[in-house]
């Protein structure tokens, strides 16, 4: 299964509530299911490029996850001690939710309803929490940067936009206007109200050590929204964001996300959840280099306890095919389980996060990388 279906899952075998919540009344006839739209003609140039080499995905800004993001929590993602020296870590953090643990989804599948501007509002909020999120990150960037010494560049922050799905027929109000989801020009005027109220919080809250980087685009397909991509695309353009985006094993678009707007695509390949051969490492590694995309490393808690085989591949396939040499790299580690593997008293758990933490502190410090020449 892919990411998506798999987050599915684990969704459902959590027994959130909302699965025995009622629809509320703005869309009673939604069914959870999406039409499948046409393909929307290329942009004519992509926008900003990211100069982010290892982006990490941080889950947790709805209510789905009992551990809120605190300063405390960051600690590894932000640095990592080798027992001789302090060395920085991730220098950018994709923050994103797939629902609010109440019933409602911020992309197709996870969730009985879609979420309206009320919870659109939420995930803001949560995200700009004072000690929490992205604050806390700001925290644990201080501490750091008081620990390691020296100038070191902000850290770049990348927000997951909702998916605007066509069953809320009355999502919310915009300057007084109601907006309809089945109509497409209403769902781009719900994303562009969301991006410029994320960069008007971004700028209110003055991190020291942070800086807004662009915008992720939540859902892993193009099924749902192909219609509206090309003018989000622009919009983020005109405000010198990134878009970024990272479909599954060969979703359709993966090999030129430049036709929806996207300035960075990194591929899924699903190998860590599906049953797939090691081959499929060697298969994503060329379709990377032959379609110009980048690449993400994927595992969750199931790699705690000794059981890091499939983590490994991905960092020996990658090796083997100077992936650290060539790409940028998303991390997808379910909601924190790189802060497990540091908390783990475990000897395999301690290796495993010795090794990731080894790749990525030395991709920091190259001088020059290819892939950051746009």
């Amino acid at each position: 299964m892919n990411r998506t279906y798999k987050n599915i899952l684990i969704w459902l075998m959590m027994g959130i509530s909302s699965l025995s919540c009622g629809r509320d009344y703005m869309y009673p006839d939604y069914t959870g299911e999406e039409t499948k739209e046409e393909i929307e003609p290329p942009t004519d140039s992509i926008g900003k490029r990211s100069t982010i080499r290892d982006l990490v995905l941080i889950y947790g800004a709805g209510t789905t996850v009992g551990d809120k993001w605190t300063d405390q929590s960051f600690v590894p993602y932000v640095s990592y001690n080798n027992g001789q020296q302090e060395n920085w870590m991730f220098d950018g953090f994709l923050f994103l939710e797939l629902n609010d643990g109440n019933g409602h989804a911020y992309t197709t599948g996870h969730a009985p309803n879609p979420a309206l501007k009320t919870q659109w509002e939420a995930l803001i909020k949560n995200y700009f929490e004072a000690g929490q999120s992205i604050a806390a990150l700001d925290e644990q960037l201080e501490k750091a940067t008081q620990k390691i010494g020296g100038t070191v560049p902000k850290r770049k922050v990348v927000i997951g936009i909702p998916e605007p799905m066509r069953g809320a027929v009355e999502w919310g109000e915009v300057n007084g206007k109601t907006l309809d989801f089945s109509k497409d020009e209403h769902r781009i005027a719900g994303c562009q109200w969301f991006i410029d109220n994320v960069i008007n919080k971004f700028a209110e809250s003055k991190f020291k050590h942070l800086e807004l980087e662009g915008f992720y685009w939540i859902a892993e397909e193009m099924d749902h929204t192909a219609t509206i991509m090309s003018p989000i695309g622009s919009y983020l353009k005109d405000k010198k964001m990134t878009f970024v985006w990272i479909p599954w094993w060969k979703s359709p678009g993966y090999d030129n996300g430049k036709q929806y707007g996207f300035t960075e695509v990194y591929l899924q390949p699903n190998y860590f959840f599906d049953k797939e051969p090691l081959s499929r490492l060697q298969d994503a590694c060329i379709e990377a280099k032959t379609h110009g995309i980048d690449l993400e490393v994927e595992f969750d808690e199931s790699v705690l306890g000794g059981n890091g085989s499939k983590l490994n591949d991905y960092l020996d396939v990658f090796e083997e095919n100077q992936i650290y040499e060539t790409k940028k790299l998303a991390y997808y580690q379910s909601v924190n389980t790189i802060l497990k593997l540091y908390r783990s008293v475990d000897p395999a758990d301690q290796a495993l996060y010795k090794r990731l933490s080894e790749i990525v502190s030395k991709r920091q410090k190259a001088e020059n990388p290819p892939y950051l020449k746009n």
